[in-house]
């Protein structure tokens, strides 16, 4: 099921993997399944980074060297629920005045399937429509990729 309004991006799925998998692939691997063609740097991404603690920074390298925040860690619950500011205004640039959520949960429904609860909240604080509306094409495309990688 999904829902998206003015407020919020919500993703519901289940991944053929168990909830410890699934909560280790989407934070300490993203870097292998988050898409290179998805970042606010202003040269090619060589590598994403969650720091997995509580305020660890959330960012991307790229090929000049530069370090490009998108956001923090406000929420570590190994292996339940994940939660990251995202710092990305509606103009896809950084902005540390600008708060919205991610918020991932991962429930186990079985010892190799994990539900994964997916919103990405506060998004009236990005403005226009069509921003909410591209970041829901997009957020389809970037949890495919952590479900095929989570799968492996």
């Amino acid at each position: 099921m999904e829902t998206i309004n003015l407020t919020s991006i919500k993703k519901d799925f289940v991944v053929e993997a168990s909830q410890q998998m699934a909560f280790t692939v989407f934070i300490e691997k993203m870097n292998l399944w988050w898409p290179r063609t998805h970042h606010i740097g202003s040269t090619e991404m060589t590598e994403i980074v969650v720091e997995p603690e509580v305020n660890g920074r959330w960012y991307t390298k790229h090929a000049d060297g530069q370090e490009v925040n998108n956001g923090y860690v406000i929420k570590y619950d190994p292996y339940g629920l994940f939660v990251l500011a995202w710092q990305i205004n509606g103009d896809f640039k950084y902005d540390p005045n600008v708060v919205t959520e991610i918020v991932a949960e991962f429930i186990p429904e079985g010892p190799t399937t994990t539900r994964v609860k997916f919103e990405h909240k506060d998004l009236h604080k990005l403005g226009s429509g069509k921003t909410i509306e591209s970041m829901d094409k997009g957020w389809d495309m970037i949890l495919n990729l952590f479900k095929q990688q989570a799968e492996l």
